[in-house]
Order: structure tokens, then sequence, then C-alpha cells
């Protein structure tokens, strides 16, 4: 008998190739047919009349190194259909790591990526030291979803050199050799591939850059062949000026990454987003993948496929937070901040000071000018593509009002739980069409939701839903995207791209690790702040829902993999 036949859905097999409907069977956890009507009997059938059956999505970019220790659920991505996740991005990572400087991975991780310390310090059982023992461990955690890992560099460093030297120093031929056996023993554990940063903008919590960041061409090489010699993994990494603080590197960068993949003769992937420092740079990286495509090299620019946004918010991120009258009360719950700040008196002071210095421990406090033309309220129906006329600063001119007024009225209404969205990337003078140039070209990677880290700043881990509900059919400023190519970008191309061979595609003997999505009835609750880390620390997180539940209590379109 079956273990499980799912009947009359419209199959989206991963392939690209065009929707079917039909039913599937499942046993022991394989597709073990697929198409077509099955009468064997099961035990568990499910009615997919009229929804999407497609392979669970692959999620290539996260940081829930420390999350999946702690929340079995991998929330929200779980949420959102991802069945597997990739960990150990942008050169960070838990292992290997020596017992002493345990605290010192930590702080990386936790600087870089914004997850609180004391969620860290309360989170973290450590047991391992090598990387194979690291995957062990994973793998002996129960969780709702698969997760893949890439080695970090910043832990190779660090583990090779020691925290000191690691963070300014070139490593010696001998540790560049350990390195290399360290690398090659967790290839040959199951790690993916390997991960660095070259990004100056990457600090840990003391602010120091990345320890990747000192290491010369020689050790990233030797790295590199390591992947070659063994005929297997990937690179990922974050380039110089990846985040716009040097957009005149892009050409010498993309040129060192072209000659990393002719070393090794394995695929590069790195993130890539329209940027205002340098608006036209990204076609650049495009052009540049597609050209070593026809060398037979792979350079994948990895797309976030919706503009890159910071949730501004009481708990989250504010122009007035560094404003002493609004330290004042900053300790407050947010219900209690947010009627306190609606006193006319304490608003009047705190619109008229100006900002204080920025402290330590805010690395990201100097990076928002809060421009009213870039802010746009979410309300219960989050829109990533929004016109210039939903702008704060559209609205402020409605009202008659300055832009800074009316974001001050907004994050204090209600209990102080209201959100608005601060276009980051992908968002250049109101337009982003670039978006959809990234989505369609044949050599960009959708990734960088960036799932478990920046908990205070963003909330990108629901994009798999986004990008299904706009693209493939909200979509009003422009053409939609079919289901066949959002469906085969989520799982056979990143399936592909990472050996993962088991998975991406409805294919009998694959693993039966799928989604049956209510797509007419799909849509994204707004994002929300909760508390639920170790130690009660915060984090941004984001459902999807059933859009007829004006609750929005359960969840739809989850996965379903055996």
């Amino acid at each position: 008998m079956l273990d499980l036949v799912i009947r009359g859905g419209r199959i989206l097999d991963g392939s690209g190739e065009t929707a079917r409907t039909g039913d599937l069977a499942i046993a022991g956890g394989r597709l073990a047919r697929v198409g077509g009507r099955i009468r064997e009997a099961a035990h568990r059938v499910i009615d997919a009349d009229g929804a999407l059956v497609t392979p669970g999505f692959i999620d290539p970019h996260t940081h829930y190194d420390a999350q999946l220790h702690w929340d079995p659920l991998v929330s929200p991505s779980s949420e959102h259909g991802v069945t597997t996740a990739v960990i150990g991005n942008c050169g960070l990572g838990l292992a290997p790591v020596r017992q002493a400087d345990r605290p010192v991975l930590q702080g990386l991780m936790g600087g870089v990526e914004d997850i609180p310390q004391s969620a860290l310090d309360a989170g973290l059982d450590w047991t391992w030291e090598e990387y194979p023992e690291y995957l062990e461990e994973v793998a002996a955690r129960p969780r709702a979803l698969d997760v893949g890992a890439l080695v970090p560099h910043g832990a190779l460093r660090i583990f090779l050199m020691g925290p000191e030297r690691a963070y300014r120093e070139a490593a010696t031929a001998a540790e560049i050799e350990g390195m290399a056996q360290l690398l090659g023993r967790a290839l040959d554990a199951g790690a993916l591939g390997f991960s660095t940063s070259r990004s100056r903008l990457d600090r840990d919590f003391e602010g120091r850059p990345t320890p990747s960041c000192h290491a010369e061409d020689a050790e990233v090489h030797a790295l590199a062949n390591v992947l070659r010699d063994r005929d297997r993994g990937l690179i990922e990494l974050a380039y110089r000026g990846s985040a716009g603080d040097e957009p005149e590197r892009m050409p010498e960068e993309l040129a060192w990454m072209r000659g990393l993949a002719r070393l090794c003769g394995r695929p590069v992937t790195f993130g890539l987003a329209q940027l205002d420092a340098a608006p036209a740079a990204f076609r650049r990286a495009l052009e540049c993948a597609l050209a070593a495509r026809a060398d037979g090299l792979e350079m994948r620019p990895q797309v976030l496929g919706r503009m890159q946004s910071v949730l501004i918010g009481l708990d989250t991120v504010h122009p007035f937070r560094h404003r002493p009258s609004y330290r004042a009360v900053a300790d407050l719950p947010a219900p209690e901040r947010a009627a306190r700040l609606r006193d006319r008196a304490l608003r009047a002071r705190i619109l008229a000071e100006p900002d204080g210095p920025v402290p330590d421990d805010d690395p990201f406090g100097s990076l928002f000018s809060f421009a009213g033309e870039r802010i746009f309220p979410l309300g219960a129906h989050p829109d990533y593509e929004p016109g210039p006329e939903a702008s704060l600063a559209a609205l402020a001119e409605r009202e008659g009002c300055p832009p800074l007024d009316l974001l001050y009225d907004r994050i204090v209404s209600g209990d102080g739980q209201d959100l608005l969205l601060y276009a980051v990337a992908n968002y250049h003078s109101g337009d982003d069409s670039a978006n959809q140039e990234m989505i369609e070209h044949p050599c960009s990677l959708l990734g960088l939701a960036d799932g478990g880290a920046h908990s205070g700043l963003l909330c990108d881990a629901s994009v798999p839903t986004s990008l299904l509900t706009h693209w493939a059919r909200d979509r009003r400023r422009g053409p939609r995207l079919s289901l066949e190519r959002i469906v085969h970008a989520l799982t056979g191309e990143p399936a592909a791209l990472f050996g993962l061979n088991d998975r991406g595609l409805l294919r009998p003997g694959l693993r039966a690790d799928l989604n049956v999505i209510d797509f007419e009835r799909l849509c994204l609750e707004p994002p929300r702040v909760v508390h639920d880390l170790p130690a009660g620390a915060r984090r941004l997180v984001q459902s999807a829902r059933d859009r007829t539940d004006s609750a929005g209590a359960q969840p739809v379109g989850g996965a379903g993999g055996q």
C-alpha cells in the first residue's frame, strides 16, 4: 500500500516544463509515481483539485546556523514552502571551532548578521569542534526542513591562526595547508562547498571586519583548489563593495571572481542587487556571468526578486532612536513607549532635536537617510512593488506635513507595532524594473533571503510566497512571470547548482519533498516583531496565510515532505 496519494493537483515539476494535472504517489519517503491517475490504495489521500503541487523550495542563502539549534520549525522559512535551506554563507558559521574560540566565532556570526548576543548566549550548546562533528550535530536535531552547509572561511582562519592573527594578518603556507585539509575533510563529510567574504562592511560585535578580508589570493586559491581536486561543491562569497560602499571596485571584483571560477572549475555564486551608488552596475555583473558561461564557467549572481527593504518601526530601526528625549523612554515596553511618545510636548521635543552619537552597538545607524521617497506604509496586504505615489513623501505632501512628522506619528500609533518599508536596494528613483531583469536573466539564482539573520532589520525569508503571489498572479505595473519559471527558480535550479540530485524535481525515486499550495488564496501577512528568541530577544517574522481569512490565523502552502 502507498503511503500517500495526492490527487488532481496542477503539477509543476521543477523543471520549468508546462504544468499538467495529475496524481502523485509517495512510498517510503520517495516519489513512487508522478502524473496520470493513481488508483492504488494509500494510507492517506490529499484532494489537491485546484491546488499547485511543486517540489519543496530550496533556499540557497540563509543564516540559520544558530537558530536551528533552538527552533525545530526553522521559521519563518518553513512557512513559505522551504524544505531545504543552505547555511554557512558569507564566510560565517559555527564550525570548525576550538572551545576557547567559541565566543569569538559567536561574536563574528552575531555581529555581521545582527543576531542578538543574548539569544546566542542562551541558545547555543556547543558540543563540536571539527566540521564533521558539527554536521553530525545538525543532522541529529529534529527539524521541519533539511539543512545543507557551506564551510565558512572565517571559522577556518580562526581555527588555524587563532583569533588575534586571523583578524589582522595573512596566513602562512602551513596555515593555508591546514585550512585546505580541514576543508577537504568537511567536503568528504557532506559539506556543499566553501564560503568567504571580502566585504569591509561585514563586522563582528567589536566592529572588526571579518577575518576573511585579510586573506590573500594564495589562501583563497588553495581552498578553491580543494573543490577542484574533488570536482564537487561551489564557492559562495560576498565581494568587496557588494553593499554599494565601493562601487568603483566592481570591474576588478568581477574579474577576480571569474578568475576564481576558472581556477577551480566549480561554480562561484555571489549576491547582487541594484544599488543607488551605481544603479546600472548590476547589468555589468549579469553580462560578465553570461560571458563566463560562454567560456564554460559558472558565475551565478544571487538575486532577491523584490525590493530589498529594512523594516522601520518602534522596535526595529527609526530615525529618532538616537535623539536624547527618545532615549529617555527607549527602554519602556513598546505599547507603553508608544503611548508616552504620543504626548504632544514630548513629540515636539523629539522632532526638534538633532541626532545624538550613534553607539557602537548600532552598526547600521549611519546607513539610512530616512528620505520619505524611499519609505512606504505596509498595511494589511504588503506591497513590495509600490509606486512613488505610495511613498511617505507623497502621503505627507497630500496631508500637508513634513515626512518625518508623518513617520513619527505612524510608528507611535496604537501599540507601537506598525512597520513601514524602507527601500534599500532594487528600487532606484521609484523604478523597480531591475527586479524583473535580474529574475529573468539565465545566470541569476534566486537567493539572498537571509533567513535567520538581521533579526531587528528585515524579514525576507517570506520571498518564496512573495515571488509566487506577486510575479505570477498579482503584478499590475508590468508583465507577469510564469509559474513554471518561478517554481523552477525555487527548486530545480538551486538543486542542480548545489549538487542536490535527490530533490528539486518531481520525479519517481527522488525525495518526497513537496508543497501543495492553494495558489488563488495564498497571500502574505504583514511582518511583525516577536520576542521568541532565547532570552526573549526580538526578531521579525512574516507568515503566509489564506487571504480569505482576515484573522490570518493559519499559514497555507507549507512544506508537505515525507
